[in-house]
């Protein structure tokens, strides 16, 4: 048994243990899970609720592992369940991340990129990213995504046993990532070819009356269009989101 809790007894001494690679393994997937993993949640109630979880967890009985007798064994299980647990957590938060890069691309291409709002990250994002991260963070509670996040990180320990370190130098996560980003430009497309038609009929526009000021008529036109068409489909678009995310996080 491991010297610094060897004495609080054998069987104590194990279930210390086993609570300690639990919430090794499941630090960063609390940290960066959507919703719960926000910024604006306290730290005290994330910690709270990493300590709950891993104490019921580690009392179930499903890690099943011989703890190393040596401190220098331990830690390096240690390491590897948290670095385990980094790669899960990344994966878990791209699908927010796709939503924020999907609204300042929307945002960008409809002239509202210079209004921010209170992110739910530590840089302010701009209004149509934050609506759209905070509406999918909203329906992610809605959907019990969270519990299907904690029922598949349990089933995980049958495929990625304690201590394996193979698991982790898949390539799983840069191609989520890679994903993530494609499916984010998917998704603020049509405003991305708004704007392109819009510069277009612009230079048109410009190239047939050069004393017109275009750009006091165009811009206004641009938002407005802009905040009409983010308003008619924005269900559309969390919806394609709410059906892709589990596409994005290979784990799950």
């Amino acid at each position: 048994m491991i010297p610094f809790i060897d004495l609080l007894g054998p069987d104590l001494a194990d279930w210390v243990g086993q609570f300690m690679l639990t919430v090794a393994r499941l630090s960063f997937v609390i940290i960066l899970i959507p919703g719960i993993g926000e910024r604006v949640i306290p730290t005290q109630v994330r910690v709270m609720v990493l300590l709950a979880l891993s104490a019921a967890i580690s009392g179930l009985g499903i890690t099943n592992y011989e703890i190393p007798t040596q401190t220098a064994d331990f830690m390096l299980v240690m390491f590897t369940e948290v670095l385990l647990s980094l790669f899960l957590g990344i994966g878990l938060r791209v699908i927010i991340w796709a939503l924020s890069i999907a609204g300042s691309v929307i945002a960008q291409s409809i002239g509202l990129s210079q209004f921010l709002g209170v992110a739910m990250d530590d840089e302010a994002q701009t209004a149509t990213a934050n609506l759209l991260t905070m509406a999918g963070a909203a329906l992610l509670f809605s959907m019990d995504f969270h519990v299907q996040v904690i029922t598949s990180w349990i089933g995980l320990y049958e495929t990625v046993p304690i201590g394996s370190v193979s698991w982790t130098g898949q390539a799983y996560l840069f191609d989520s990532i890679y994903a993530a980003f494609a499916f984010a430009i998917m998704l603020s497309w049509p405003f991305v070819a708004m704007n392109l038609l819009y510069n277009i009929c612009l230079g048109f526009i410009n190239k047939a009356m050069p004393q017109m000021m275009v750009a006091f008529v165009g811009a206004p036109f641009l938002v407005g269009a802009g905040l009409f068409l983010l308003a008619v489909s924005i269900g559309a678009l969390l919806m394609v989101w709410q059906e892709r995310i589990m596409q994005l996080i290979v784990w799950l």
